[in-house]
């Protein structure tokens, strides 16, 4: 569906930002459509199946699920699963500020809630699935090797999310990979250093990070079923 769109659009290379569950997708849609990829940004996202790392995979805390994912979110439970520093305290207040005044023409009125739920009822299952499903499919993984694109990859240096080790892992894994990590920060870095992210981030799509002067080879697209073409 994600390279559908993006051919719809007559543009002919796309550099494309995938955070957290995005991060799956961007890997899923270079590895599929290559030939649509120009660079990506991997942010607070991580490696599909076990992974390599030497500690292996590592998931999502069920507390931090539930936090996330509750009916009704408690503010400060939700600051702290995506800015877990104390020292990011402030910095998420701000963020959760943000939240209600981009909100604030339409929330609460008509019963709804101040702040919905990220997911719920069938979404929510949905989501679930999609999770579970990457989560132990080890054909993305295995092909990472292979993707000769320029990618950064950014994390909090506490993910309780999508834990730091995984994306370290995905930035070992990908030849042309840069591997950026932000102190005192989590799943939320790149809210909590706004400014300081976008500048990397436009610095990195301007062609101002290193990268490998020698290429592996190519990888070829997966088509759109996710097998490798016979």
């Amino acid at each position: 569906m994600s390279a559908l769109l993006l051919t719809l659009q007559h543009v002919k290379l796309f550099d494309v930002l995938g955070f957290s569950v995005g991060g799956f997708i961007a890997q899923q849609l270079v590895l599929t459509r290559p030939d649509l990829i120009h660079k990506l940004v991997l942010s607070g996202t991580g490696v599909s199946g076990n992974g390599g790392s030497e500690i292996g995979h590592q998931h999502t805390m069920p507390e931090v699920l539930s936090a996330v994912f509750a009916p009704r979110p408690d503010p400060n439970q939700t600051i702290d699963a995506f800015f877990p520093s104390f020292i990011a305290k402030a910095e998420g207040e701000k963020w959760f500020g943000r939240i209600f005044a981009a909100r604030s023409k339409t929330a609460g009125k008509d019963g709804e809630p101040e702040l919905a739920s990220f997911y719920s009822g069938p979404e929510l299952n949905k989501y679930i699935e999609a999770l579970l499903t990457w989560d132990t499919d080890p054909l993305p993984y295995a092909l990472l090797q292979g993707i000769q694109k320029d990618v950064l990859v950014t994390v909090g240096d506490n993910d309780l999310i999508v834990p730091t080790i995984n994306g370290f892992d995905l930035a070992k894994q990908i030849p042309r990979a840069n591997f950026m990590m932000f102190p005192g920060s989590g799943h939320g870095h790149l809210f909590q250093y706004a400014v300081f992210y976008a500048d990397a981030v436009t610095r990195f799509l301007k062609g101002e990070f290193p990268v490998p002067p020698v290429s592996a080879g190519t990888i070829s697209p997966l088509g759109l079923d996710g097998q490798l073409p016979n």
